[in-house]
């Protein structure tokens, strides 16, 4: 169950708000889910956290090598999992917080030219494919 939820997790925080229309397209739609997620996985974490504290309480109180080996490798497992959560729920929050306050239009920069006597020369650039074109032309 817990793998299920983890991959329809990951699918829902990989996913492109489309631009079609209906409530299951609206980037709204995908920052409440992302906000429940991250919620459940601040829980996780929590949860983690305090499963660490018993099995590190135990260790403390084993008699034998072999338990106290046991516990320990049981309490760094459940801190990694603490740590882990963490930073997904937090990753999770940030994402939902910026599709809840939608994402802002670039405003297209004008293209810049410059004219001299009898020569034009006309910048040209797309800001999302990171490109630019000079164009020089003589006009007499």
């Amino acid at each position: 169950m817990k793998k299920a939820i983890l991959i329809a997790m990951a699918a829902l925080l990989t996913a492109q708000a489309s631009t079609a229309d209906g409530p299951f397209f609206s980037p709204k739609f995908y920052g409440y889910v992302g906000l429940g997620l991250s919620g459940w996985m601040f829980a996780e974490s929590i949860q983690a956290r305090g499963d660490a504290d018993k099995a590190y309480e135990r260790y403390n109180h084993a008699t034998t090598g072999a338990d106290a080996q046991t516990f320990f490798d049981e309490s760094r497992r459940h801190d990694t999992r603490n740590v882990v959560m963490g930073a997904m729920g937090a990753g999770a929050l940030w994402w939902s917080v910026k599709m809840l306050r939608g994402q802002p239009r670039r405003e297209e920069l004008p293209a810049p030219t410059l004219k001299m006597g009898g020569v034009d020369l006309t910048v040209e650039g797309d800001l999302l494919r990171q490109r630019v074109w000079l164009t020089l032309s003589e006009d007499f």
